[in-house]
């Protein structure tokens, strides 16, 4: 009896170390930039993303940097002045991975983020409607894969419609001028409703 209770012991930690084994170790991805908004005050809100419990390096690219310990995807708000900044993020082991990307600040500021799209209302027509993602008053150069541009100025983010004279994949474009920053793309299916799916 003795001998079959440590058995089943052995068996249990055996099934424990292996659970353990799996486990995929903590681990930096990426790194994402938004502005902060009103109520969180200013600067840009700077998103590790990752999985695991990290403690890290991040330097700001300013000059600055900040030594912290958090669950992953973690997020800290720091302020910048105008200007193009690298900012990197390194793990102490056993975190691994290395995240690194450049922000504009006046991009983020006053500027293009991204492009969506979504189908139109119209049943009769391939319509899209194109969403300018950004934020200021800016001069914006929408072209929308087909030969066809818009160009036009106004408060971001923004909405435009566009019909497509036939089915099929299109790579849209978005870019700006001074003072404003950044460009946007995106590719786009375009097909009859009801059509596949």
């Amino acid at each position: 009896m003795r001998r079959v209770m440590a058995m089943t012991i052995l068996a249990a930690a055996a099934v424990f170390s292996s659970a353990d084994a799996q486990e995929q170790p903590a681990r930096i991805t990426r790194i994402e930039f938004r502005p902060a908004t009103a109520e969180e005050g200013a600067g840009l809100i700077i998103s590790l993303i990752g999985t695991g419990r990290c403690t890290y390096t991040i330097d700001f690219g300013d000059g600055k940097s900040d030594e912290r310990t958090a669950e992953l995807p973690d997020r800290v708000q720091h302020a910048y002045p105008d200007g193009e900044f690298t900012v990197e993020a390194t793990p102490q082991a056993p975190c691994e991975g290395v995240a690194r990307a450049k922000v504009d600040v006046r991009a983020i500021n006053r500027g293009i983020w991204s492009l969506s799209g979504e189908p139109g209302p119209a049943t009769d027509a391939l319509e899209l409607l194109v969403t300018v993602h950004g934020r200021g008053s800016c001069v914006v150069a929408l072209d929308y894969g087909d030969n066809a541009t818009d160009k036009f100025e106004g408060a971001l983010p923004t909405t435009r419609s566009h019909k497509y004279a036939n089915p099929g994949t299109y790579d849209l474009k978005a870019t700006t001028a001074e003072p404003c920053r950044g460009e946007a793309a995106m590719r786009a299916e375009i097909k009859r409703q009801g059509a596949g799916g």
